[in-house]
């Protein structure tokens, strides 16, 4: 055998010249960790960091998982039954990608905490000390995840062996929450508020996520101090236009600096894509419409008064598209809207066989409208909505790279405003945080009669959330942390009208105190008047994911979540 080995390694030799078979058989001892080896100047480093960027994306068919947990809430439907409908159990595949997406992306950032320690004298200071610092930003980025979807989760801080993988326990959530704290104050403060370069992590950010973390936690003084320091230092401001926030072309300026983290498509690789815009998309401009709005959603937009619906003097619930916040249309088409998708303008409708396209020469021509009767369209398989945000793009959505927004300055202005309200230390402060937020969709500043008013600011802030933040991922959150999922998740989802005439009066949204606050709508007496699908369910142990059967059928320590 040994003889044997020789031949084969004299032929290879012989037939790539000497030099060749030197470098081919010139191989890193097998046994040694690829950091030791790898891991020797900052260009290596920072390849190792653009992996962990990359692992940021937790996606499932080219979607940010994100933009899918409106539909595992309240605001939104899957064209399949999925989260949402509350019935699944611990082999459900998303807890299992998204527990596997988070640890893949620790793993990764502990990998690069540990083996650049070798290549520390080889790389200028500043650069060692910053990508260190995105490091240890991005491992909190992913605890945040899994604490508050999973609760109590596996610490790791360092890389593992394959064995000790299957000694892992679940820390307490308290010690994940403090453990984010401590990683964000001590990574930030060695970050500039500006990112070093576009898509990667800064200081503001460092403080928006522990913003975020706080409010999720209750910790609202420290949440409205991580706010203020991005709000006071950041030197961040409002984009001009909302729509612009999530179109391709209006992303590139990022006027402002509003979009402070995001999930980056190139030109540069044809596989970099989302399938976002393809997936939402109307079936009348060839899209897959495979997601959809609610009608819950679409009432919570106010009228231009200033006021919701029920309460507003300039609403006319037979014109449910006219006098209405601009964000309606920036985030749902309603029957009647002129919209553009997948390089198609034409009007959408669900009522008609036919609708008007408009054509290159700008002159207008009516077609066959998909969205009326298409199988799996909006109409027979939603609820009569379709999205338009990150939708109402200017390119061809089956190659589509308009970026997703993972953090932006308008949701860390809402935070601080909730913070501040939920903590009753309200002051101008907080008034001038959801007035630029309003401003900007072109609504009335808060009134000067409710801006000291704790009940009615909070009504106010939780409303802003929901209609300045839908399909961007934190709906799933604010349900369980303000208690009102057991309220909103039971009972069919509601959609519009069945008909283009007579449509429904305005719902009752004072069924209750809660249901007031939370402006949630009650559609008793128009369930039989309205799109409907599925009934959906909550029981308590959906506050939580289950730990997945997988992970526990390795590691059977990590136990299971309550109920499940």
């Amino acid at each position: 055998m040994k003889k044997r080995i020789v031949y084969i390694s004299t032929l290879v030799c012989a037939l790539i010249g000497l030099a060749g078979c030197q470098k081919f058989l010139d191989k890193n001892p097998l046994d040694v960790p690829a950091t030791t080896t790898f891991l020797t100047n900052d260009k290596e480093i920072n390849v190792s960091l653009t992996a962990i960027y990359k692992s940021v994306n937790w996606d499932f068919g080219l979607v940010p998982y994100q933009s899918a947990t409106d539909a595992w809430a309240d605001l939104a439907i899957l064209r399949a039954n999925d989260l949402g409908e509350g019935t699944f159990d611990t082999y459900n595949a998303h807890p299992a990608n998204l527990w596997k997406n988070a640890y893949t992306q620790i793993q990764r950032a502990n990998t690069l905490l540990t083996g650049m320690e070798a290549a520390k004298a080889n790389v200028p200071v500043a650069a060692y000390n910053r990508m260190q610092a995105e490091t240890r930003v991005l491992r909190a980025w992913a605890y945040h995840f899994l604490v508050f979807m999973f609760g109590d989760v596996p610490l790791i801080t360092k890389p593992l062996a394959l064995e000790e993988f299957k000694t892992q326990v679940r820390a307490p959530k308290a010690d994940i929450i403090n453990f984010i704290y401590k990683e964000l104050d001590e990574a930030g403060a060695v970050l500039t508020w500006a990112p070093f370069e576009r898509g990667r992590v800064s200081r503001a950010v460092a403080m928006g996520l522990k913003a975020r973390t706080a409010l999720y936690n209750k910790d609202y003084d420290l949440a409205a101090t991580a706010a203020k320091s991005v709000i006071d230092n950041a030197g961040l401001s409002l984009n001009p236009k909302f729509q612009d926030l999530f179109t391709r072309s209006g992303q590139k300026p990022n006027a402002g600096g509003e979009i402070m983290l995001e999930i980056l498509y190139t030109d540069a690789d044809v596989n970099s894509r989302t399938n976002l815009p393809l997936g939402n998309a109307s079936r009348a401009a060839g899209g897959q419409s495979g997601r959809f709005p609610a009608q819950r959603l679409v009432d919570m937009f106010e009228a231009t008064d200033g006021k919701r619906i029920d309460e507003s003097a300039v609403y006319n619930a037979q014109k449910p598209r006219e006098k209405r916040d601009l964000r309606l249309k920036y985030t749902v088409a309603l029957p009647g809207d002129t919209v553009s998708m997948n390089l198609v303008t034409f009007v959408y409708d669900i009522y008609k066989n036919t609708t008007s396209f408009l054509n290159a020469d700008g002159t207008w021509s009516v077609k066959t409208n998909a969205d009326f009767d298409n199988a799996f369209g909006p109409a027979k398989s939603g609820v009569g909505y379709l999205w338009t945000k990150y939708t109402m793009t200017d390119e061809n959505a089956f190659q589509s790279k308009v970026n997703f927004i993972l953090m932006r300055y308008a949701e860390v202005l809402l935070t601080y405003a909730e913070a501040k309200i939920e903590a009753n230390k309200i002051d101008a402060t907080v008034k001038t945080a959801l007035d630029l937020v309003r401003q900007r969709a072109k609504q009335p500043v808060v009134p000067i009669a409710i801006a000291s008013d704790q009940n009615e600011l909070r009504k106010l802030v939780r409303r802003e959330r929901t209609v300045e933040l839908a399909v961007e991922g934190f709906r799933w959150f604010d349900i369980r942390r303000w208690g009102i999922a057991e309220l909103v998740m039971p009972g069919k989802v509601i959609g519009i009208s069945k008909t283009a005439t007579n449509l429904p009066p305005v719902p009752n949204y004072k069924t209750s105190a809660i249901h007031d606050l939370n402006s949630i709508p009650d559609y008793t007496g128009q369930i039989d008047l309205r799109y409907t699908r599925e009934t959906r369910f909550w029981f308590p142990k959906l506050s939580l994911l289950p730990i997945p059967q997988g992970e526990r059928d390795v590691n059977p320590g990590l136990g299971q979540n309550k109920d499940w």
